[in-house]
């Protein structure tokens, strides 16, 4: 072992050591996890604008680099941390404007060209990746502040004009149904610019501050009412102040910090009252500060970042405290930033891109998450249990059933209630299972019921039993073809579930598997894994195919392996895939946000990433300590959530959260009491309910002013759905500002629905939105819905909304894809096709290779995939199958090819079309593949 890994062994030995010592305090739990990279990338800049788009993504425009303005754009995308070049703007500008509007669409005004300001206007469409020109503003304009106002208009106001450094007193409104723009009346007194611009909660848009006409700095402030379009002086401010932010709280003032007074910066903060007109002091700075950002966090407290001070950028960062009314320190940024932009994300970390430092404009970006899962206290456990099943319901209730406690299995059941606006949480009794079980599985149908399989009482099961919520009762299903426990299930995008694996009466590792079918309630054979599996895990990925991943074996000499395949429920046939680096059985596998699969070690040394786009492995980062008997959930921000464990005998509080942006992991709060071999659920409030040792629950700390939802319609979810939801404060507490202000917030509501057992975010954007309700554009064919339940989220200001859960139905089957071709390469071939015609749109391909199974799989609408790993000189045949969530289409084999080194797959071989084989061929190849299967059976026998 090098002194790298057994340094880091040893401080995960000693951390378990502490946790079991109980010498883990919860003061190190608390605190703030530090800024990680989030990349760079193209071109560096400041003075820019970053957006949040409605699909999850954000939009960085414009700025500039030096003296160079910039057209150019970036996307990045919170859940890969990727970023990737977007379409240019229709010129270069900087100190302009960048709005979310309503319809999901972004609003780009002003600026400056690098010449001189701008009154052009231009619009971005995510969906078609494009800007389009809109109507140019009566003035050009740049360094302004654009508000979108409640009623989905823009307010834009002040800004340096033609003139030189001439502030504006001109304002303009933009009206997104006309696509134009109408005047309003002037600011009252002298122009502004580098001013801030605050919508409040009764609509009207507090401007304070800036320069004048004069080039002075200024203290007037002023408000626009919306209804009138009438402006009127309010209380001045204490003082001159410019570069400043101002963020309206939850409570509805309005926080000033810092800016510059025209000769240094200031460490002051105000308060603003707008329900009597007055400006009070608020706490100092600690660290004096003009041209930085403000990001309002999803508990009300604000974060200042960067900035500068005597012409200097600044790395601190700081937090205002409505509540105590004090700033309390904050981790500071790895580089000093000032111009940068600041925004929070649904995710609840905060991303800060680019801005000017030291040695000018920066081309890095950084994040960090300023909150600490918390625990809180919930109805209380009936009685202690262990091994047994959890499920969330379509009501949002838990069922649990089953467990093993004192030596005995027990056929005891529960359902939990989580708390609402009408009720406290509460815990039920049910009646009880047919059968005592433990180690069994429990999956929740297409149809809303609960399917309990196998597991052990005495001696293995093979009975199975179905859950009714509406009734509240149990009845008999068919038993499974064999016996099983340690097994998986898994609901396929057909609607049947999967049961694989397990050990069986002897009781030894079985290879079989079968699935059951709700519609004809039967059991059907579904073929055999290439090797015994149990206590293997079985995860349904992005494409609908099912990668079951090590296990304990019996043919491979017993204990963990480290082998990896996949069932294609089209074909119902498995193949195999790439092997993780170490064996492992008893572990576990989370489906992240990004479509990736997380793969924790039994005792959590290690750690591992599956990529189905590339087919590979990747390494991870191991947590503090390990443990054994730990719970892993998927939250809705993309985060792992670990709880509990045992060390040797001793159960653990531990909990830790997994970043698999940042590849790191952060603290949580411990647990109440020290638990092992519980269950973790995620409830439709965003809470995880950890059940076994007692209950508690798990959640980040937010206001009482977050969104809520109290209706979707319809209760399905589907390809070319349109959902709309129904709620309160769809339009959030806080101003949807652009520009050099620093302002971070849009309330402008983004939705995204996900699978109860995580894997990929889908992001609906808006076709119409308002304070209290929200309607989708139609779900497309990409977003790969599949039978099963689904939550809906609403984010406003990056807060989370409660989230209501929906039954989803998978879409059609695809029809095959044509006209396939292979081109050889160095170990490696390129497979193109033809998207298929009619059917349901697929939204991916998969390519496997035989033989072997190596395979790549893309998302349409690519129509081409490169398989790797091959060997050269042997000969491969290829198939490519479309998939939706409603099932697969496979095109015939090709002809056989073989890769090989040099240009072109060898010595003057070019590119190489394959024709694929005929109905007779396909035949052909069958019975040869099947006798070269027997042989090798045989060998084996």
């Amino acid at each position: 072992m090098t002194d790298t890994r057994w340094a880091a062994n040893n401080r995960r030995v000693l951390g378990a050591a502490a946790l079991c010592l109980g010498l883990v305090t919860a003061t190190a739990a608390n605190a703030a996890s530090g800024w990680q990279a989030a990349g760079s990338f193209t071109g560096a800049r400041a003075r820019h604008t970053t957006t949040p788009l409605g699909d999850g993504r954000v939009l960085v425009a414009g700025g500039q680099s030096g003296a160079t303005a910039l057209a150019t754009t970036q996307l990045y995308d919170p859940a890969t941390g990727q970023w990737t070049n977007g379409p240019a703007l229709p010129g270069p500008r900087t100190e302009h404007t960048a709005t979310l509007l309503r319809d999901g669409t972004v609003l780009v005004a002003g600026g400056d060209t690098g010449s001189a300001s701008t009154n052009a206007s231009a619009m971005f469409d995510p969906h078609a990746a494009t800007f389009t020109a809109v109507g140019a503003m009566a003035v050009r304009r740049a360094r302004h502040v654009a508000t979108l106002l409640t009623d989905g208009r823009v307010l834009v106001s002040g800004g340096r004009g033609t003139g030189g450094q001439e502030a504006l007193r001109s304002a303009e409104i933009y009206d997104p149904v006309t696509q134009s723009w109408d005047g309003t009346s002037q600011m009252p007194g002298m122009g502004k610019r580098q001013h801030s611009a605050t919508l409040l909660r009764d609509g009207r848009v507090l401007i304070a501050g800036g320069l004048d006409t004069g080039e002075s700095p200024s203290n007037t402030t002023a408000l626009w009412n919306p209804a009138t379009g009438a402006w009127t002086s309010t209380a001045p401010l204490p003082g001159n102040r410019l570069d400043h932010t101002a963020t309206l709280l939850p409570d509805g003032r309005v926080f000033v910090a810092g800016g510059t007074d025209g000769a240094n910066s200031l460490s002051t903060t105000l308060l603003y009252n707008p329900a009597n007109d007055t400006w009070s002091a608020g706490p100092a700075l600690l660290a004096a500060r003009s041209l930085h950002a403000a990001a309002l966090l999803p508990d009300g407290r604000v974060l200042l970042t960067g900035g500068e001070n005597l012409a200097a950028p600044l790395a601190t960062a700081e937090i205002f405290d409505p509540g105590t009314q004090q700033m309390l320190t904050f981790p500071s940024m790895a580089q000093a930033r000032s111009r940068a932009s600041t925004l929070l994300l649904p995710t609840g970390d905060v991303l800060t891109t680019g801005g000017e430092g030291i040695n000018g404009a920066l081309v890095t970006a950084e994040r960090v998450r300023t909150s600490v899962f918390t625990r809180q206290g919930t109805a209380n456990l009936p009685s202690g249990r262990t091994q047994h099943r959890a499920t969330l319901m379509p009501s949002g209730d838990v069922l649990i059933s089953g467990d093993r406690v004192g030596g005995s299995e027990r056929a005891s059941t529960l359902r939990y209630r989580p708390d609402s606006t009408s009720a406290a949480a509460a815990w039920f009794g049910l009646p009880p299972l047919q059968q005592p079980r433990s180690q069994h599985t429990q999956t929740v149908l297409a149809d809303g019921r609960a399917l309990v399989v196998g597991g052990w009482h005495v001696s293995t099961l093979s009975s199975s039993e179905i859950y009714d919520e509406a009734t509240q009762s149990w009845t008999a299903a068919p038993p499974m073809l064999g016996h099983r426990y340690d097994h998986t299930a898994t609901l396929l995008p057909n609607g049947t579930v999967l049961v694989a694996g397990g050990s069986n009466g002897t009781p030894l590792p079985t290879s079989s598997a079968e699935t059951y079918d709700a519609s004809s309630n039967q059991w059907l054979a579904a073929g055999s894994m290439s090797t015994e599996r149990s206590r293997h895990t079985a995860t349904l990925l992005p494409d609908g195919r099912v990668m079951a991943a090590g296990g304990d074996g019996f043919t491979n000499g017993g204990g963990p392996q480290a082998t990896v395949e996949f069932y294609n429920p089209a074909t119902r046939q498995w193949s195999s895939g790439p092997a993780m680096s170490v064996p492992r059985s008893g572990h576990q596998a989370v489906a992240l946000k990004d479509g990736r699969v997380l793969v924790l070690h039994r005792d959590l040394s290690s750690a591992a990433i599956f990529d189905p786009a590339s087919n590979t492995w990747q390494g991870a980062a191991a947590p503090q300590a390990t443990r054994t008997g730990y719970s892993a959930t998927p939250l809705p921000d993309g985060r792992v959530f670990i709880a509990g464990g045992r060390v040797g005998n001793t159960d653990i509080m531990l909990t830790e959260l997994y970043n698999p942006t940042t590849n790191t992991w952060e603290p949580a709060q411990s647990l109440g009491q020290p638990c092992s071999d519980h269950t973790a659920s995620l409830l439709a409030t965003g809470k995880v309910l950890i059940a076994g040792c007692g209950a508690e629950l798990f959640a980040d700390p937010v206001r009482s002013s977050a969104p809520q939802i109290t209706n979707a319609s319809p209760a399905t979810l589907s390809t070319g759905t349109t959902l709309a939801l129904t709620g309160l404060r769809f339009a959030g507490d806080s101003e949807g500002s652009g520009g050099n202000t620093g302002q971070s917030a849009t309330h402008v509501p983004l939705v995204s629905v996900q699978a109860v057992d995580g894997g990929p975010a889908i992001w609906l954007t808006a076709q119409a939105s308002s304070e209290t309700a929200f309607t989708t554009r139609a779900v497309p064919a990409q977003a790969g819905i599949k039978p099963g339940l689904y939550r809906a989220t609403l984010y406003v200001n990056g807060m989370a909304s409660n989230s209501v859960l929906l039954n989803g139905q998978a879409a059609g089957a695809p029809n095959p894809p044509t006209n396939v071709t292979a081109t050889p390469g160095n170990a490696q071939v390129t497979v193109s096709w033809q998207a298929p015609v009619g059917g349901t749109p697929p939204a991916s391909y998969t390519v496997t290779a035989q033989p072997g199974g190596a395979s790549c799989t893309v998302l349409a609408p690519a129509t081409s995939c490169t398989v790797t790993g091959l060997t050269n000189g042997t000969t491969y045949t290829f198939t490519v199958t479309a998939n939706t969530a409603g099932g697969n289409a496979s095109a015939p084999p090709t002809g056989g090819v073989a890769p090989a080194p040099g240009p072109g797959g060898g010595p003057g071989s070019g590119v190489q079309s394959v024709p694929t084989l005929s109905q007779w061929g396909v035949l052909l190849l069958a019975m040869l593949m099947l006798v070269a299967g027997v042989r090798h059976r045989k060998a084996f026998d």
